[in-house]
């Protein structure tokens, strides 16, 4: 019953604020957040953002494999924040004071003057955001029935209805508000659940703990390019630069985000080299399951439902409110909110019906990141103030050309970020007059 009671008390808490928020919000906070977020509130929500159940899982995995070379494997993740951060959000957000932007493709079609750039830019966005709305929730689902505590289908209708709810009532105020609280749980749940796993005794032996697999200099550099390059690609970033009081806010939010993402990654590398030490012959992808089922009291079971549900809903919740604001981007200005509405709906529909029948989260994880790269290269050429739309358009095209091949030579592996990078900078040749 108890475990039920923090589940439930969590999802009213959620929606409570965002009813909350909607009594006082104004067309501008639900499109866009009121363009007055502080440089915390962008720093929560870009961690939120970036820690899902997939990323529990994943770096634990890592960390068990690898030991330290987790942080070796990370180093495009910190190029990529601190060059976006620090170089092209203070451009973005410049740009964005003079066009008023609410989608990832007002920017190119601003600097370009060409509004095919918008169409092509935001109909890419929109798949590469889905992916990540069934990877969020098909994959913490996933885990949620693995460990018994909800079926498969119920963990996917709790998720998809708690955020179907309070997007509709707040819509992206209430992504970055709820952002910040599930940030909060994210870092203090996960803290109280290794602190249930092992003595602080143990602390030195756990650290100096050696995996006998090192990471490979090729695993880096590839990591680093998808790490570096991923970030310029996501619509949610773009949004968060358009939702910034100012530019020092954004920069500060933006640039600190990195330090609690990687203090996330040392609290999973800790409880990668606990399980090495406990058993060497695991699944480096069962690893975090593993700990949680068999390393954690069952009566912290609570504690970790609430943690997987924030992870799940503070990943999804962004993906969907950038899938449906890009859907509507044609609209007229009065209709936008109403049509936002309507799309958020029927987007968690269709993906919850996607969900329901597509449980390879290993496939939907690795064309989902392919996807991520596919407009990286054409949105750094904009960022950069460049404007011929010929060459933006090549280059988007490019990347997507590149991944159709990649997807039919190689399959859905991680050799099809190569072809999607080559199919990208090749669109660049191409210049319209």
């Amino acid at each position: 019953m108890q475990i039920y009671l923090y589940l439930v008390s969590y999802c009213i808490l959620i929606i409570g604020i965002s009813i909350y928020l909607s009594r006082s919000s104004t067309k501008e906070d639900f499109l866009i957040g009121g363009r007055n977020r502080s440089g915390w509130a962008i720093l929560f929500s870009k961690f939120a953002g970036a820690i899902g159940v997939s990323t529990l899982i994943t770096y634990t995995g890592y960390a068990y494999k690898f030991g330290w070379g987790l942080f070796a494997m990370s180093i495009g993740s910190v190029i990529g924040y601190l060059l976006f951060a620090f170089w092209a959000a203070p451009k973005i957000k410049g740009l964005s004071l003079k066009g008023n932007f609410y989608t990832q493709g007002d920017l190119p079609a601003f600097v370009t003057n060409n509004t095919t750039t918008s169409l092509i830019t935001n109909i890419i966005t929109v798949v590469v955001q889905f992916f990540w709305i069934l990877l969020s929730l098909a994959g913490g689902a996933k885990v949620i029935e693995y460990f018994g505590l909800f079926s498969y289908d119920i963990s996917l209708i709790i998720t998809a209805s708690v955020v179907l709810i309070y997007v509709l009532f707040s819509g992206f105020k209430a992504v970055i508000i709820t952002d910040i609280i599930q940030a909060v749980i994210i870092i203090i749940f996960l803290c109280l659940l290794l602190f249930n796993m092992f003595d602080l005794n143990d602390f030195t032996t756990i650290i100096s703990t050696k995996p006998s697999e090192s990471v490979q200099i090729g695993s880096i550099l590839g990591l680093t390019l998808y790490g570096g390059l991923s970030v310029f690609g996501l619509a949610d970033r773009y949004q968060l630069c358009y939702a910034a009081k100012d530019i020092k806010s954004l920069k500060k939010g933006l640039g600190l985000a990195i330090i609690p993402v990687l203090f996330i990654a040392f609290l999973l590398l800790l409880v990668g080299l606990y399980v090495y030490q406990q058993n060497a012959g695991l699944d480096p992808d069962m690893v975090f399951i593993y700990a949680m089922q068999n390393l954690v009291s069952t009566s912290w079971l609570p504690i970790l439902l609430v943690l997987f549900f924030a992870g799940l809903m503070s990943t999804a919740d962004t993906s969907v409110f950038a899938v449906s604001s890009h859907l509507i981007y044609q609209s007229s200005e009065k209709r936008k909110v109403l049509l936002l509405r309507y799309t958020t709906v029927i987007t968690i529909i269709i993906a919850f019906i996607i969900a329901h029948f597509w449980k390879s989260i290993v496939d939907i994880t690795i064309v989902g990141a392919a996807l991520r790269m596919t407009l990286s290269v054409a949105m750094i050429y904009v960022i950069r103030n460049k404007k011929n739309s010929g060459r933006f358009i090549a280059s988007a095209l490019g990347g997507v050309t590149g991944l159709i091949i990649g997807l039919v030579i190689f399959g859905p592996k991680p050799t099809i970020a190569i072809t999607v990078l080559l199919g990208s900078l090749l669109g660049l040749i191409y210049r319209s007059k």
